[in-house]
């Protein structure tokens, strides 16, 4: 009988997760990024609704595909006939991820029901929890040219509010990185590589210039939200 060690049961579980990856990306998906979930969620069309109920639907799929890969993972690191301690720890850590990716699932699951609803004119009201992926939550990150697109022809409160968002978000990704990267330099002075707290000095110093920036961005597209039409 063939018997794997841990670190073969784990490389082997990476390739089956690329190989998904690169069947998944050859075959069309209804899934939206960020900046378009965050604007069709503000709006109340019934076509925008159905393009969220499909994009929500196709990510519960994801996470349902992801729990079952960590409950398949989990089981395997526990059949695992060496480095049972670090093996049982690992099954542990997957079971956790499966429970968390099956409890999405669900709440994507009532989601696309309730923008079904929403798309055929009846009323419905948002699942607990559904507000986290509305904020585009599970969604991929609009690429540049996303963003140069609905910046090029942003004419709507949903347009502007979408951007707005977006510009937020990074403002607080910036000043998150520049907090980090002060507290850094700090720990590099007075060591034998202290240089190093000089680069994190200017990284700091750009990284806040990037969240003024996008501060004042997102303050203009909240200002232009509320005279566009």
């Amino acid at each position: 009988m063939t018997t794997f060690t841990f670190r073969q049961l784990a490389t082997g579980f990476l390739a089956i997760l690329m190989l998904a990856g690169n069947a998944l990306s050859q075959t069309p998906s209804p899934t939206l990024n960020t900046l378009e979930v965050q604007k069709l969620v503000a709006s109340n069309e019934p076509a925008d609704n159905a393009k969220l109920a499909a994009h929500f639907a196709a990510l519960a799929d994801r996470y349902d595909a992801d729990a079952t890969r960590h409950f398949a993972l989990a089981n395997a690191f526990i059949a695992a006939p060496t480095r049972r301690v670090a093996a049982n720890g690992a099954a542990d850590h997957c079971k956790q991820l499966a429970q968390l990716n099956t409890d999405s699932a669900k709440t994507l699951r009532q989601l696309a029901a309730h923008h079904e609803k929403l798309a055929g004119g009846a009323a419905s009201t948002a699942p607990k929890g559904g507000a986290r992926f509305q904020g585009g939550a599970g969604a991929p990150e609009p690429t540049d040219a996303n963003l140069s697109a609905l910046a090029a022809k942003a004419n709507t409160p949903a347009d502007h509010h979408a951007l707005e968002e977006y510009f937020v978000t990074a403002a607080k990704r910036y000043t998150a990185d520049a907090n980090a990267h002060a507290t850094m330099a700090q720990a590099y002075q007075g060591t034998r590589i202290a240089q190093a707290a000089d680069h994190c000095v200017r990284l700091v110093r750009q990284l806040r210039d990037s969240a003024k920036e996008a501060t004042a961005t997102a303050a203009i597209h909240k200002q232009l939200a509320g005279v566009a039409r």
